[in-house]
């Protein structure tokens, strides 16, 4: 699924660059929109919340949002979130980058572009949308890539959060530079989640790097085992689509902080 996503997404953004090219990314950079600082929202005292703005998966389908990506966006700052992650991917999450604008719009919040990225372009890109954070995935880019990949980061101003499953990609993630490190609890491949998976790599991480959890993240009792296990922010998305109440979801999860 990763590498038929990855493919698709290649393809696109070969078509895209004819239409666009990345000398007129480039040369709007000077216009841009100041960033929202995501490292600092990710680094206050206890437990992040970034909340996805997430409509569907390749896995369960539609989530069938009924409200506007820019009020659930809204409803998530006021449950105590600080920070809202977008699904971007069209085909396989049904999400857009008009999705991204108008969440962006509608919070105060660093907003995160959540897609496959495989090509410098899609940085550029983000950064003009205006995205604050990009996901970058080990599993998919070759270590010197995600390296090159993160140096441009640097350059724009964008954070970068470098998705991780295994060891071995966690020690490629830091090797290449990363600053924040999110450890996913699904398996790509097999789509199997295990909250738990994040304390089996937890203690790989250096305590100066911000430490996010993705996937899987249901209860205050999940939160609760991830603050002692020295984890920074959780990225939590179809718990919170699926809520009546998301921001009820929200002062839920952040009750089970350690003296939360």
């Amino acid at each position: 699924m990763l590498a038929q996503i990855a493919a698709e997404k290649r393809a696109k953004i070969r078509e895209l660059k004819k239409k666009k090219p990345l000398a007129v990314l480039v040369e709007r950079l000077a216009g841009a929109e100041p960033v929202r600082s995501f490292a600092d929202a990710l680094t206050r005292p206890g437990i992040s919340v970034i909340a996805e703005v997430k409509k569907a998966s390749p896995t369960h389908g539609s989530f069938g949002l009924q409200i506007p990506v820019a009020e659930l966006a809204s409803r998530y700052e006021a449950g105590g979130a600080l920070a809202i992650s977008v699904l971007t991917e069209e085909k396989f999450f049904a999400g857009s980058i008009d999705d991204l604008r108008a969440v962006r719009q509608a919070v105060s919040l660093p907003v995160l572009r959540k897609d496959f990225v495989v090509d410098p372009y899609q940085l550029y890109e983000s950064r003009l949308l205006p995205a604050d954070a990009v996901l970058l995935i080990a599993g998919l880019l070759p270590e010197d890539t995600l390296k090159s990949y993160l140096e441009i980061c640097g350059e724009l101003n964008l954070a970068a959060v470098v998705e991780v499953h295994t060891a071995e990609e966690l020690a490629a993630a830091l090797r290449a530079g990363s600053k924040i490190v999110g450890i996913n609890n699904r398996d790509l491949v097999t789509f199997r989640t295990d909250v738990r998976h994040t304390l089996q790599l937890a203690g790989l991480v250096p305590r100066d790097i911000i430490l996010v959890s993705e996937s899987g993240i249901r209860d205050a009792s999940d939160v609760s085992m991830l603050a002692g296990a020295g984890v920074d922010a959780i990225l939590v998305g179809e718990v919170l689509v699926r809520s009546a109440d998301p921001e009820k979801k929200i002062r839920e999860l952040l009750g089970g902080q350690a003296g939360g």
